[in-house]
């Protein structure tokens, strides 16, 4: 993203739900989906004389968070009360974290964008983004407006989201795109997912952010005047009303006016962002520390008991991919991209006799799609890794061919089974007899003279479509490589 003669600054404050069964401060379940009201207790609803009891596992899941991305880790943190009064926050104020948060000073590493980075040689590949803080929060109710529930048109509040336990990442101001901001984004859903920190479910709101923009003149250090984009819950969101914003501010600056600092909305259907109030700050919301719960301590053991608990993160595990087993930087980083489909290929790998590459192959080229189809992850099937590696192997034997293989997937991954038996089953033995596969040829040639001729004439492409009536003859059980040397020899 480059506009002549300014310098696009990006910071994003990302909130995303802890994967813990209960609220922060209160027994209440943890659910989406559940009928309005329903999932609350007497903390939730601030009812008289309530008191918050911290949920051990939101800490942990926060401190994962934090040596995930680099943080230094505070074994001394405190609460405090960010006031403000909206329907949906019967306390009238949010508990949260401000001046001593639990987690500060961590990274992620991004793809740069070369363009927005001045171009040439010199602009870097990859950028070290900043991570100023990691806190701890709870999150609000939920106003809905203009719908009709229960029977009653006008708005409402539905409070099975207050107390739902959140971190909130704020970034350093160090992006310089739309496409920047995205791919952070990316990487930093993915690590939460990676550790289970978040189910980081942008389509339940379990993954949102706030973005900051600014724009000053190419060479300067100061900031400009910055707008913050409120709850943007997708990739494609964030890119466009970044674009969006960017376009408003440069063209309010080159005609020679200010930018005013704001709180904007982003319309998807106009392309265009519009201001919903002027941008509160800090003194705004008269952040003292919470009386009701003490400061937060734990001891350098406690930290440390947790980093052993935490997986191989994603640029690690695709590192060793292809190290390890030779693969494509490409494949190795889609592989790594999902914690269960790398965990999968491990587990297939450690059964299957032959080259993990073909494992990965298999994944990336045929199941990625039908998982796509699914909207699944794979260990949400029923396909287990000692079934595929016994599929490809089959393929390797040649009892059965690729394209028979193929068909079985869907099933496979829908309800599972031993891939032997479902050959036998189904028919799909390949068609390995000499003498069957040599009468197949010889009646495709038989009923195809004009076409024999013309290969034999030079027309060598027609080899192909004599592949295919001879493949259809057989029902795609014949070994491919074997139909072309034959239909090669007999034809020569």
């Amino acid at each position: 993203m480059a506009v002549s003669g300014w310098e696009v600054v990006i910071g994003l404050e990302v909130h995303t739900h802890l994967r813990t069964r209960s609220k922060l401060f209160s027994p209440a379940p943890v659910r989406y989906g559940e009928e309005p009201n329903h999932s609350v207790h007497p903390v939730c609803l601030a009812l008289p004389g309530v008191l918050p009891v911290l949920n051990r596992r939101a800490v942990e899941l926060a401190i994962r968070a934090g040596l995930a991305t680099h943080c230094e880790i505070h074994r001394h943190s405190v609460f405090a009360r960010k006031n403000y009064f909206y329907p949906d926050l019967p306390k009238g104020y949010q508990i949260s974290q401000y001046d001593e948060p639990i987690c500060t000073g961590g990274w992620l590493e991004v793809e740069a964008d070369p363009e927005a980075r001045g171009g040439g040689a010199a602009a870097p590949a990859r950028v070290r983004v900043g991570i100023t803080r990691i806190h701890m929060e709870e999150d609000a109710g939920k106003s809905i407006h203009d719908s009709e529930v229960a029977g009653r048109e006008g708005s409402h509040v539905d409070l099975n989201r207050a107390g739902v336990p959140l971190l909130e990442i704020v970034s350093e101001p160090d992006l310089r795109s739309a496409s920047e901001a995205a791919a952070y984004l990316r990487a930093l859903r993915q690590i939460l997912r990676y550790t289970d920190v978040s189910d980081a479910d942008m389509e339940k709101g379990h993954f949102r952010c706030d973005a900051n923009v600014s724009l000053r003149r190419r060479g300067s250090s100061a900031l400009g005047t910055r707008t913050e984009l409120k709850n943007l819950n997708s990739f494609r969101f964030v890119e466009a009303a970044i674009h969006a914003e960017v376009a408003r501010q440069a063209e309010i600056l080159e005609a020679g006016g200010r930018v005013q600092q704001a709180t904007l909305a982003f319309d998807p259907a106009s392309g265009r962002t519009r201001v919903l109030r002027l941008k509160e700050n800090a003194d705004d919301y008269r952040y003292f520390p919470d009386p009701d719960l003490v400061p937060l301590v734990f001891s350098a053991e406690e930290i440390e008991r947790v980093r052993a608990g935490l997986p191989e993160l994603p640029q690690a595990r695709q590192a060793r991919f292809a190290s390890q087993h030779g693969l494509a930087a490409r494949d190795a980083a889609l592989l790594a991209e999902s914690r269960p489909l790398s965990d999968f290929f491990e587990a297939a790998v450690a059964v299957y006799a032959g080259e993990a590459r073909s494992i990965a192959a298999w994944l990336l080229r045929d199941l990625r799609a039908l998982l796509a189809e699914r909207e699944r992850e794979i260990d949400e099937t029923q396909l287990s890794p000692a079934a595929l590696a016994a599929l490809i192997a089959l393929v390797d034997s040649g009892r059965v061919t690729a394209k028979s293989a193929q068909q079985l997937l869907p099933e496979l991954l829908d309800r599972g089974g031993d891939p032997a038996s479902l050959v036998a089953a189904r028919g799909l033995e390949a068609v390995s007899d000499g003498g069957a596969l040599e009468a197949a040829v010889d009646a495709v040639l038989a009923a195809h003279p004009d076409d024999a001729a013309k290969y034999r004439s030079g027309e060598t492409r027609v080899l192909n479509f004599l592949m295919g009536q001879v493949m259809k003859r057989t029902q795609g059980k014949a070994d491919p490589k074997q139909v072309r040397e034959l239909l090669a020899r007999k034809l020569a």
